[in-house]
């Protein structure tokens, strides 16, 4: 009988999660956005990215916490590729895009699993994407009718 309970209970658990979790836009026009850090060594980038789906592409784009474009890439999820369009200064290198470039693509198949979280333990860099709360119309309206 317990078990039973404990049973029901897990599976109430996981269809809460699953209801409250916000899924990576797939479909024309949808549109995600995500609490970013990006930790390396010596520093990190935190800042909010915005993700929508258009032209069959995953578009992206990280904003630092002063407003700056980080970083801007998009998905082709046909190719399973990510291009980098643009990036700061400081990571405007080949070689770190190269492996920014798996990161992303590996952090973007996480997503899709409900998986917010990559670690790259070659070059000691964390990635963390927490979800958050979709935008309502009540709340670009600041609860006024325009």
């Amino acid at each position: 009988m317990l078990s039973k309970r404990l049973i029901c209970l897990l599976f109430f658990t996981f269809c809460l999660l699953l209801a409250e979790a916000q899924t990576l836009p797939s479909n024309e026009g949808e549109r995600a956005r995500y609490s970013v850090q990006i930790e390396v060594k010596k520093a990190y980038i935190s800042g909010i990215c915005g993700m929508l789906f258009e032209d069959g592409k995953l578009k992206a784009c990280v904003v630092n916490e002063f407003g700056l474009s980080a970083m801007d890439f998009e998905y082709d999820p046909q190719k399973d590729k990510v291009k980098i369009i643009n990036v700061i200064k400081k990571l405007d290198h080949w070689y770190i895009k190269r492996f920014l470039k798996r990161d992303l693509r590996i952090l973007i198949h996480n997503l899709r699993q409900g998986i917010y979280r990559h670690e790259n333990t070659k070059y000691e860099i964390t990635y963390t994407f927490q979800p958050l709360q979709p935008i309502t119309e009540e709340a670009t309206n600041n609860g006024n009718s325009i």
